[in-house]
């Protein structure tokens, strides 16, 4: 008990070390000491924050474990892949050299999560703001120090400069608008401030398109080498690169053919596209768009207390908004920000990328098309109740560090759980009418097109344009959102095909856990599997079965 005593200590002095070096992160994750900064990102301050998680391993790794109970056990197999997760990230992916992206992402995250997140009144959030934002000059500068323009990948620096084209009407218009509200002794900081944030953000938008974007010819793929160490030591599968694009393709045909057998239940004298594309057509206007999606959570929630599908633990609440500008590029239709996991208040915000006021009635059309009403409450149900929501709530309540930090390990479980049930909400009948039933089959296809692509992208020297093709023309996204949906491919290596076999795992351990737990209810066993919180499936077979 001494040596547990002792981890439990190490972790939470490793995670007080992380948020000080990390002042956004520290914010999104609830602790709000340093709410007035930014982080460091001088080379020096990088390097010097790497030598702290090199020595941290190695306090990990000389922890006597022989003694442990087993939640003790993985919660320290978690604190090591965490840190050698971060150890990668530096030494190999290399970010801070090859993405401006991770530069602009700290200085809108960290204003925009300060307005979001409602953890205090809003004037007591708009003055560490106002330190943050003095900061973003330093940042930038220390960007353009750090970035290595010809190592940076084309598609990396196109899609910062976008987010950072966002940001002066941020700085000049809406900040010092809110000021003006809700503290107005500020608002004449917040305009002289903005005018410096905005003019730092607007010359680092020039820079991008004049220094890094002629230069930038770096390989956004993380190879084969890379790619096989994350499946492995991150999510811990024992699949390889290879294994998984057969598996991929495989899932690809079949929920092909399962698409087939329910168009041919609608009309079986038109084809599948032509379904689609009507049912498309059904959607929400853009005015009642937040409005839809509310209604859709509202019942989804409501059925999943009715059915007795899962607990919903007290206290928690979910709001709806529009997705933050800088994030519309990467975010084409809907996504979820969980409560920080030492937040006291478990409030989530479900994000809602509205349509462009400004874009042509065709664009508005394409995008609305996105957001159909057949499609819509399984969006809702995915991010909200049983899904992201429900599920990363519960992983907040744990009562270890380490368990409340394993969603920043692997996404295998949690991008599984929401798919999951998806499923589980047809099987049920809540998701019940045929052109339903066939959206929801069309999502698993792009799921699966998204396990072909993750591979072939970071593995098998697929390019930008051949994967946006592939979404069109092989599942049927609008362009734009498939341009976006491979801009983030191309930055987060393995995590596109945590969705359906995350998925599969879980199918494979709610099997296993029946087996082991004849007549056990519905509830009882979901909330058996939410209580290990976000661990990858592996170590949670290990919690919950033992093996």
């Amino acid at each position: 008990m001494a040596r547990e005593t002792e981890f439990y200590k190490l972790s939470e002095e490793w995670l007080k070390r992380v948020l000080e070096h990390d002042p956004v992160a520290a914010t999104q994750l609830g602790d709000h000491r340093w709410d007035d900064r930014l982080p460091l990102r001088s080379a020096d301050a990088l390097e010097a924050r790497h030598e702290e998680m090199v020595e941290a391993l190695a306090d990990f790794n000389a922890i006597d474990t022989a003694e442990f109970g087993p939640d003790a056990e993985i919660d320290h197999t978690l604190m090591v892949h965490l840190a050698r997760a971060s150890i990668r990230q530096h030494e190999k992916m290399e970010l801070h050299r090859r993405d401006p992206g991770f530069y602009v992402n700290d200085v809108m995250t960290g204003v925009f999560v300060l307005i979001m997140k409602e953890f205090a009144p809003l004037p007591d959030r708009l003055r560490p703001l106002l330190g943050r934002m003095g900061e973003v000059p330093r940042v930038l500068e220390e960007a353009r120090a750090n970035i290595h323009p010809g190592d940076v990948p084309r598609v990396w620096a196109e899609v910062a400069l976008e987010q950072a084209k966002q940001a002066p009407g941020l700085f000049l218009g809406l900040l010092p608008a809110l000021a003006a509200r809700a503290a107005p002794e500020l608002e004449a900081g917040f305009r002289q401030t903005g005018q410096k944030a905005a003019a730092a953000i607007q010359a680092f938008g020039e820079y991008l398109k004049s220094d890094v974007i002629p230069e930038a010819e770096g390989d956004f793929a993380a190879g084969r080498d890379l790619f096989d160490e994350l499946l492995h030591e991150d999510h811990m599968v024992d699949y390889d690169a290879d294994e998984l694009l057969d598996t991929g393709w495989r899932l690809f045909r079949q929920t092909g053919e399962q698409i087939e057998a329910v168009a041919r239940e609608i009309d079986p004298a038109k084809p599948v596209r032509d379904i689609l594309e009507e049912a498309k057509s059904d959607h929400p206007t853009a005015d009642g768009l937040l409005k839809a999606y509310e209604d859709a959570m509202l019942a989804a929630k409501q059925y999943v207390l009715d059915h007795e599908i899962a607990t919903i633990p007290g206290g928690e609440t979910l709001k709806i908004i529009e997705t933050p500008v800088y994030l519309r590029p990467l975010l084409p239709y809907a996504a979820y920000m969980p409560p920080g996991i030492l937040e006291e208040k478990q409030d989530g915000l479900f994000l809602v990328t509205p349509v462009d006021a400004e874009a042509t009635a065709r664009e508005r059309e394409s995008k609305l098309k996105g957001h159909s009403n057949s499609k819509l409450p399984i969006t809702a149900l995915h991010e909200a109740y049983p899904g992201h929501h429900l599920q990363l709530v519960w992983s907040n309540r744990r009562d270890t560090i380490p368990r409340r930090m394993s969603s920043f390990l692997s996404t295998l479980f949690i991008e599984g759980w929401a798919f999951y049930c998806e499923e589980l909400m047809e099987e049920l009948g809540y998701i019940a009418e045929p052109v339903q039933r066939l959206g929801r089959l069309k999502d698993q296809l792009w799921r699966a097109a998204r396990i072909i692509l993750d591979v072939s992208l970071h593995t098998r020297g697929m390019q930008v344009e051949e994967a946006v093709d592939f979404l069109v023309e092989k599942c049927q996204l609008e362009r734009a959102s498939a341009t976006a949906e491979v801009r983030r491919y191309t930055g987060s290596p393995t995590q596109p095909q945590s969705y359906l076999m995350g998925k599969l795992a879980i199918l494979d351990l709610i099997a296993d856990y029946r087996k082991a737990n004849p007549g056990v209810s519905m509830k009882a066993m979901h909330d058996a599997i939410l209580e290990c919180g976000s661990l990858p499936p592996r170590l949670m077979r290990q919690r919950l079965l033992g093996t």
